[in-house]
């Protein structure tokens, strides 16, 4: 349903994310919050159990979860979307770049190398390069400066979002057509302090609505300079194109379109010995990374005269990427990827993917004469993907090439799900049963061995959530489902015959939400198991794995009445991983820390906001048999537990009718903690040093 308002068709504030269209037939309360009884009645149909990714949609939904804002963004000097997500609880990141743009992010202990264990949309759009034959994000098609906010949801969304949901969905939301036209310019300047080339952030945005019925946006961020070691040149280039067509009252059409070209440096990891020499300092002068890809989307909506109230919806999806990783290979003895010996050979991994994907869905709201609602969301989903998987292997003495693998998969793989959030006592209660059908057909060719083999999976995943609302502020909710992750490309050779990696989550917490203060808490556990493990006796992946995510995670945020322009964020998560089979039974998860603490603190004075945030995560292991003395490649050992402080300050410089110009300066690792990372994909051992302290300058124009 679409509001005209004056001379000008105005959407209900609808993300590309999906439809949550609320018919509202009564009156607000003074406070904002919906009363419903005999005389006010509310009539709510939502076509995703996320809803648009907005605070709002967090105070009553059955699991944890946590949206972070733009504005919130920029306070805690985040400076590029890893860093924004550092600060959530129960998520890690290891900066592989040091400009952003290839996060390694972890969930509740589960393995970060390329984010491939964590499910991402972008404004409810698979983001993966694969979502079910290669998940890790390999190129990550997304800039910090086009987005308006990140929604992570750890729990309770994966009957309908999936697959690889094991660690919960992370939405990031573009910024969304403005009702007047309006242009924005923004640029951010980072040093670093090693001197290196500045890095560059610079971000065009003009949109608006051309008619009464059609709305067109057009972005541009290009990202340029250095980080703060050697070997880091970096350039990215992200454009994209959205409009809104509203068709007529009840039917609108919504278009995405999107290029993304990103070229860097990878200055790898560093000895023990070298790192105290100078952990600015490039080892690895051969490895560097490329990847381009062009995404679109086409979202249709029609409201429907069923029920008390429905919608349907057809989202079209695809994309043509390309991504190339180049690296340094040791083959004359020692490990491959040891930074203190010199590379023999240049390995790269060319690969190409072509997806497409369609899915139909409809909203039905029941109950608006009745004490017990009901709001039915069916949908259905088919997505092809066409991977070309490719190793290449040159002497840099001279030679000729070898392609160690050249291979490809086929995907076509149909879901589909159902779920129906049953309301009691006015809503008071909400149950939602819901289950989600995959059937997955793999075929996966070997061209060098002249193999084929084919792989059919199918899995029923059933889930149910619950919230009760114990008073307008809190919230009790308890969430169960089943997860999985489709056997990626790389494991589908030898006996074609590999499952699904299956795991069960279980979510039991409360929430309080009242004016600017909130407050989460939440029990949580992952039994993780059929992950595909590589078996040399028989070169072969099998479904043997088996681990166990748990632990508490603790958020609150409290703006003190007595005392103006103040507030304070905190938040932590105790995270026990550990093996549950094999040699290694009851040890900790490589790369996992058991302690995460989370702390900001803003104080608004004469227009200026200043805000002192900051993260902590304990030590962590990196292997699995919990090696505590660090070997003198820096392929083993504990890695120490690091602590790091943030300061931004901002301020309103100019605001004049629909002009503003604001300003921010941040500084990023403010006490200069040396701090450093291990085992991060092209470059394995030896220590990842992360970012040092920086130095960032901020203009926004909006007009």
């Amino acid at each position: 349903m679409f509001i005209k308002e004056q001379t000008r068709w105005e959407p209900l504030r609808y993300s590309v994310l999906a439809a949550s269209i609320v018919f509202a037939l009564n009156a607000q309360a003074e406070d904002g919050s919906i009363q419903a009884n005999a005389d006010i009645e509310t009539i709510v149909v939502t076509s995703s159990v996320i809803g648009t990714s907005d605070q709002v949609d967090v105070k009553e939904y059955p699991g944890s979860r946590t949206v972070i804002s733009a504005e919130h963004i920029k306070k805690t000097a985040s400076n590029s979307i890893d860093a924004a997500l550092q600060k959530v609880p129960g998520i890690k990141v290891q900066d592989e770049t040091g400009t952003g743009v290839l996060p390694n992010i972890s969930v509740r202990g589960l393995k970060a190398s390329r984010s491939g264990h964590a499910q991402f949309l972008m404004d409810g759009v698979p983001l993966t390069l694969a979502p079910y034959g290669h998940t890790g994000q390999s190129i990550f098609p997304a800039t910090l400066a086009s987005l308006d906010r990140i929604d992570i949801v750890r729990g309770g969304a994966a009957v309908q979002y999936g697959p690889n949901n094991v660690g919960g969905v992370i939405n990031l939301v573009t910024k969304p057509i403005p009702t007047e036209w309006e242009t924005e310019i923004s640029n951010r300047l980072t040093v670093f302090e090693g001197g290196n080339t500045p890095l560059n952030d610079l971000y065009l945005r003009t949109g608006g609505w051309l008619t009464d019925n059609f709305a067109i946006q057009v972005e541009g961020n290009v990202l340029r300079g250095e980080s703060f070691r050697e070997h880091s040149d970096t350039d990215v280039k992200n454009f994209q194109v959205k409009t809104d067509w509203l068709i007529s009252q009840t039917q609108e059409l919504q278009a995405f379109v999107q290029h993304y070209d990103a070229d860097t440096q990878m200055p790898g990891a560093l000895s023990p010995k070298d790192y105290e020499q100078d952990r600015k300092q490039s080892k690895r002068p051969y490895d560097e990374y490329q990847g381009k890809s062009t995404r679109g989307s086409l979202r249709y909506l029609h409201d429907l005269d069923l029920a008390d109230s429905a919608q349907f919806e057809l989202l079209t999806f695809g994309h043509k990427s390309t991504r190339n990783f180049q690296w340094g290979f040791n083959g004359a003895g020692g490990h491959w990827a040891d930074p203190s010996l010199p590379s023999t050979d240049i390995r790269t991994s060319p690969r190409e993917f072509k997806v497409y994907g369609v899915e139909p869905k409809i909203s039905m709201y029941f109950g608006s004469r009745s004490s017990i609602s009901q709001n039915w969301i069916i949908g259905a989903r088919y997505v092809s993907e066409d991977i070309d998987y490719k190793l290449t292997q040159t002497p840099i003495a001279g030679g000729a090439t070898k392609v160690p693998r050249d291979w490809h998969l086929d995907t076509s793989a149909y879901a589909a799900y159902v779920s129906n959030e049953i309301g009691f006592m006015n809503d008071r209660l909400k149950v939602t049963p819901g289950l989600r059908y995959e059937s997955i057909n793999m075929t996966f060719k070997d061209f060098g061995k002249e193999e084929t083999h084919d792989n059919k999976v199918t899995e029923l995943l059933p889930g149910l959530t619950l919230a009760y609302n114990i008073t307008d502020a809190w919230v009790g909710y308890a969430n169960t489902q089943k997860s999985l992750r489709a056997p990626q490309i790389a494991y589908i050779r030898g006996k074609g015959e590999e499952g699904s990696e299956l795991a069960w989550n279980y979510e039991l917490g409360a929430r309080f939400t009242e004016d600017q203060n909130s407050f989460n808490v939440s029990l949580y556990r992952i039994d993780f198991k059929d992950q595909l493990q590589w078996q040399s006796a028989t070169q072969t992946f099998d479904n043997i794995g088996k681990t166990r995510h748990q632990g508490v995670e603790v958020s609150g945020r409290y703006a003190p009445d007595f005392v103006a322009d103040l507030s304070f964020g905190l938040g932590y998560n105790y995270l026990n991983a550990t093996l549950e089979e094999g040699a290694n039974k009851g040890n900790q998860l490589p790369y996992t820390s058991k302690h995460q603490f989370i702390w900001d603190a803003t104080y608004e004075i004469y227009g200026f906001a200043s805000t002192l945030s900051g993260f902590h995560f304990s030590d962590a292991y990196s292997d699995n048999a919990n090696t505590d003395i660090e070997d003198a490649t820096g392929a083993k050992g504990k890695i120490p537990a690091y602590t790091v402080w943030n300061f931004n300050v901002g301020k309103e410089l100019y605001k004049s009718g629909s002009h503003s110009l604001n300003m921010n300066l941040a500084v990023n690792n403010l006490l200069n903690e040396e701090y450093y990372f291990r085992g991060i994909d092209t470059s394995p051992v030896g220590r990842y040093p992360a970012p040092e302290r920086s130095y960032s300058i901020d203009i926004n124009y909006q007009f």
